[in-house]
């Protein structure tokens, strides 16, 4: 995922300045645990409430035997989430199946409040599969699930040729046809999203975005800053990252460290905040806006962004960073915040490669915090 580049996104709350550089997203298993909670209760209500219902009274208590099962299973297992998450989707059209079957060939027309309350529910239950199974995974779910309802359909026009002009069958065959129009709308979203996505990453004409490492240039880094400054300076750091040069593993050599730089650029991206900001300012060097709570936090999260970058090798190789940044303390304005970074990153390249040093500081050597660099 893209950083968010708004100059709303970077607000001084206390969550956006602890300090850390790392994405903080929510676990995907917890995050199913506690949507199959709120479904596992929602069914429990629906239970009491539909006491005197015949098929509720048997459909209902099972589906909460199921969820419970699954939530279970979630909390207390290792069993992949992808099974928890296929069987829940399973279970629910078992449940959507059924109750259209019961209208369909016990209650009639007599059923149809029953129906339209249950329509929208087919759609979010299409719609899931995109979201848990992916475009690929979801693609068997959804023919057989809108197999088994035009099966239901045509099944009961088979029996009963008169009921082609009740009301019930004109509903289900609306349900039908919205869930094709539903998936047809999604696989195309998906693949519009899908290529927006790429050309983003890669830069491909798109103004303001480094065609190499597909972040915001210069000019496009330098506005968003201005824009967080603007709206608070507290909290404000900026690093300078520049990327080591490496011998590299075969005769590519140039061509490596420019694969090199697109490398950690990736992994800048995967590793950084939605709300932090990245940019390029060239040559191998890369900007990043945060906020911290003070200046010891901003150079522990830039070390520990350095450590990161050391492990995701590339061709066997190791790549390392040098990084320089600086603290806003109110009196740099947002041009004279990113010189400083660029100096106090020039510094910490003559002491040597693999390091983080915070600022400022100049090239020259004079740094107002040497004490603070370590390797």
């Amino acid at each position: 995922m893209l950083p968010d580049f708004r100059p709303g996104s970077l607000s001084a709350s206390a969550r956006e300045a602890r300090g850390g550089v790392f994405r903080t997203t929510l676990d995907r298993r917890v995050l199913n645990q506690r949507v199959l909670g709120g479904v596992l209760i929602a069914t429990l209500l629906a239970a009491l409430y539909h006491q005197n219902d015949p098929f509720e009274r048997v459909a209902l208590p099972a589906m909460a035997v199921l969820l419970g099962a699954l939530l279970a299973t979630l909390s207390f297992t290792r069993v992949p989430l992808l099974v928890t998450q296929t069987a829940g989707l399973l279970g629910g059209w078992v449940y959507l199946l059924a109750k259209v079957a019961y209208v369909l060939f016990v209650m009639g027309d007599a059923g149809l409040p029953m129906l339209l309350n249950l329509a929208p529910w087919g759609g979010v239950l299409l719609a899931s599969h995109l979201w848990t199974l992916g475009p690929q995974g979801s693609a068997g779910l959804n023919v057989a699930a809108l197999g088994s309802l035009a099966a239901l359909l045509a099944t009961k026009v088979a029996l009963d040729p008169a009921s082609a002009q009740a009301n019930v069958t004109g509903t289900v065959l609306q349900m039908l046809l919205a869930g094709g129009v539903l998936l047809l709308g999604q696989r195309g979203a998906a693949h519009r999203m899908t290529g927006d996505v790429r050309r983003a990453v890669l830069g491909q004409d798109t103004p303001g975005l480094d065609a190499l490492t597909g972040l915001p240039d210069r000019v496009a880094l330098e506005r968003q800053l201005e824009g967080a400054y603007r709206q608070s300076p507290e909290h404000l750091v900026v690093a300078a990252i520049a990327v080591d040069p490496q011998e590299p593993p075969d005769l590519s050599g140039q061509n490596f460290q420019v694969r090199l730089s697109a490398h950690v650029s990736r992994v800048l991206m995967s590793t950084v905040r939605d709300h932090d900001l990245l940019g390029c300012l060239g040559d191998g060097v890369a900007a990043l806006v945060m906020r911290a709570p003070d200046a010891r936090s901003a150079r522990a999260a830039c070390e520990r962004l350095r450590v990161r970058v050391a492990s995701r090798p590339l061709d066997g190789v190791n790549p390392t960073v040098t990084i320089g940044l600086v603290y806003a303390d109110g009196q740099l304005d947002p041009q004279a915040l990113l010189r400083a970074a660029e100096d106090t990153l020039g510094a910490a390249r003559q002491l040597g490669p693999n390091r983080v040093l915070l600022g400022p500081a100049r090239p020259d050597g004079n740094a107002e915090n040497l004490d603070t660099l370590f390797a």
